[in-house]
């Protein structure tokens, strides 16, 4: 396939987007910073006098990920003059993200009618753990898998703390992709956008969902509704992880004939064809398996389409790819987002307050003023 002749991540696609950002800990400055990945400019509002809690030194290095790019204003938002302030950004922004608990921005005075009236095409997007008779009360990622309704799901593999699946897939990643579609419509509105991270974090289990649907449902029609996803709840020998002879992991998904029946012919079991959704067949795989080392089954899947692919160990794979080099400089890249190797490091705590308020009309006595007064605070 040619490469394509223009790609605007070359240009940052939304450049022309303004974002003031008064989100704090993971889920809001996470969003926030993929929306500066490709071009967006992000005012991040901080509460005086000591800013976001993720700038503790010991959140330090999650703090620098989350925050390149950004511009940093500090304020107290308790006092009028703050919440005058934030109303002024608002009122030149494209898109307001907070993350506290609901009914905190209205009682500052900055819940979304009070910025609507000022700028009625302002996206305001909350960020909120718990939905529900939860929505009132703090929670962080564990609190969000818990009330989602599919936690039980989640501890079924044994107890897994390896990521911030509740924070990332739930109040990361649902309320971006909701907040995209919206800008790109031509025709869009100023909205109020609630998103809640024990909601998003369900779609990870639609497929455990329909398989519970399937197993209550009395009806051979309701369950020929729910039953395919079941088939990939690791039950059938043809879609599992298996441990090999040098307790590395091999993993096979040939859900497709073709790729089953490959499969069947390059480990020399041709009767094992028609067994695919056999259950019983699980065990002779894992045996199987065990027979050889995870380079074996790989070795003998290269030059055929057999769904086989071994788990690459993670020392491994910083040997052969730009992992490091990318970590290191542009983390988002090695997520698989744009490049963008060139953004400015984390802003100090109210670094931009001076060209933030210039922008804003205030002269310099108002800001020695307002800084003298702790309104404005700026460390270096």
């Amino acid at each position: 396939m040619s490469e394509s002749l223009w790609n605007d991540e070359a240009i940052k696609p939304i450049q022309h987007i303004r974002v003031v950002d008064l989100s704090v800990m993971l889920t809001g400055p996470y969003l926030t910073r993929i929306l500066t990945q490709y071009g967006a400019e992000v005012i991040k509002v901080e509460k005086g006098p000591e800013g976001d809690p993720c700038r503790a030194p010991e959140y330090s290095a999650v703090f620098e990920l989350l925050n390149q790019g950004k511009k940093s204003i500090c304020t107290d938002l308790t006092k009028k003059e703050g919440q005058e302030i934030v109303k002024i950004l608002a009122a030149e922004a494209d898109v307001f993200v907070e993350n506290f608990r609901s009914g905190v921005m209205d009682s500052l005075g900055l819940g979304y009618a009070d910025l609507a009236e000022k700028n009625p095409d302002l996206i305001y997007l909350s960020l909120r753990g718990m939905s529900d008779k939860f929505s009132a009360k703090s929670g962080h990622d564990l609190n969000f898998i818990a009330t989602s309704g599919c936690g039980h799901w989640f501890l079924e593999g044994g107890l897994n703390y390896s990521a911030q699946f509740g924070d990332v897939i739930g109040g990361v990643f649902a309320p971006l992709t909701k907040l995209l579609l919206h800008l790109v419509n031509p025709n869009r509105r100023g909205m109020h956008l609630i998103s809640n991270a024990n909601e998003g974090f369900r779609s990870l289990y639609l497929p455990k969902a329909y398989e519970a649907l399937e197993k209550e449902s009395a009806s051979e029609e309701d369950k020929g509704k729910f039953n395919a996803f079941s088939k990939l709840n690791g039950a059938y020998a043809h879609s599992r992880f298996y441990k090999c002879r040098d307790q590395q992991w091999i993993s096979l998904q040939a859900i497709q004939k073709k790729h089953w029946d490959q499969f069947c012919e390059i480990v020399d079991k041709k009767d094992w064809k028609e067994r695919a959704e056999d259950l019983s067949l699980v065990p002779e795989l894992e045996k199987l398996f065990l027979d050889a080392p995870a380079s074996y089954w790989e070795a003998l899947s290269t030059n055929v389409e057999a769904c086989l692919f071994r788990v690459i160990p993670w020392e491994e794979f910083l040997k052969v790819s730009q992992s490091r080099i990318k970590l290191n400089s542009d983390p988002l890249s090695w997520a698989g987002f744009a490049d963008c190797p060139n953004l400015q490091p984390c802003p100090s705590l109210g670094q931009d307050s001076f060209s933030i308020m210039h922008g804003l009309g205030y002269s310099n006595d108002k800001i020695a003023q307002f800084l003298a007064e702790g309104l404005l605070v700026r460390k270096k």
